[in-house]
C-alpha cells in the first residue's frame, strides 16, 4: 500500500505564497530553501511543497485543490478576508460539516471546513 508523503504546488512568486501559507493557513514551515523550494510539515511525514514555476512547471489554478481543517470557518474566512485573501465560496453548510473555499496566491482553490463531530 502506497502512504502519501507531498503535495506539490507550482507558485508564480514563492515568498507570496510562502507567506499566505504560512501565515494564513498557519502551516509550520520545513525547509526553505528559497528560491528553489519551500516545503511545509504537515505531520506523519506528510509535506506540502511549494515549487517556482518555469518551462516545464507552470502554474495552472483549478489543477488541484487542497482541503484543511479549520476550528471555526466563518472567523477563518473573515480572518482571511481581513488579509486580503480572495473568497471563492462563502461558508456554508454540507452534510459533513462547513465549509469554505478560498484562493491561494496564485488563485488555487483551498477548501477549509470545520467537520461535525463523528459519534
Amino acid at each position: 500500500m502506497a502512504t502519501f508523503a507531498l503535495a506539490m504546488i507550482v507558485c508564480s512568486d514563492l515568498k507570496r505564497s510562502k507567506r499566505f501559507y504560512k501565515n494564513i493557513l498557519e502551516l509550520k514551515l520545513g525547509t526553505d530553501a528559497a528560491p528553489h523550494w519551500i516545503d511545509f510539515d504537515l505531520g506523519d511525514g506528510r509535506m506540502l511543497g511549494l515549487h517556482p514555476a518555469s518551462e516545464s512547471l507552470t502554474v495552472k489554478p483549478g489543477s488541484l485543490q487542497l482541503g484543511f481543517h479549520v476550528d471555526d470557518v466563518d472567523k477563518f474566512v473573515t480572518d482571511a478576508r481581513t488579509a486580503g485573501v480572495t473568497v471563492l465560496q462563502e461558508p456554508h453548510d454540507e452534510s459533513f460539516g462547513r465549509i469554505a473555499v478560498i484562493a491561494d496566491p496564485d488563485g488555487y482553490p483551498v477548501q477549509v471546513a470545520t467537520p461535525k463531530p463523528w459519534r
